[in-house]
């Protein structure tokens, strides 16, 4: 008897994540610009390839439902929590790794973004009131 490594939510949340993961990729697997010959835009068509594989892969050795869009209450979800995560990759301090930070930019950047961060918040409290599975 296999053994149940995912509850329901985890299962729904794992799946929402992939499927938004896939049809991000098929739409840059779509730009115009990908279209064109060339080495570069063969191996980047082959990397987006690759990537919905290890997507499709990972959905598999899981036994993750069938590949169905999710609810937008839960597209609305996911894309909010993913966004708010990257904003809080944008906060003055972290952006060190990319070069010198100004000591005036905390006070002018990271009220910016707690701001975006709240909006995403509202916009996901406001997606549950959609009709739809919940997480």
């Amino acid at each position: 008897m296999p053994v149940t490594l995912l509850n329901d939510n985890q299962q729904r949340r794992l799946a929402t994540h992939l499927r938004l993961l896939a049809s991000d990729l098929e739409t840059l697997a779509q730009s115009a610009e990908l279209k064109a010959a060339g080495p570069a835009s063969a191996r980047v068509r082959e990397a987006l390839a690759a990537t919905r594989e290890a997507a499709d892969r990972l959905r598999e050795a899981l036994a993750l439902p069938a590949d169905r869009a999710p609810s937008l209450k839960r597209r609305i979800a996911a894309v909010a929590e993913v966004w708010a995560v990257r904003m809080e990759d944008l906060r003055a301090r972290r952006l060190k790794s990319y070069g010198a930070v100004h000591p005036e930019l905390a006070p002018r950047l990271d009220p910016g973004l707690d701001e975006v961060r709240r909006a995403l918040k509202a916009l996901a409290h406001a997606a549950q009131a959609l009709p739809g599975t919940d997480q």
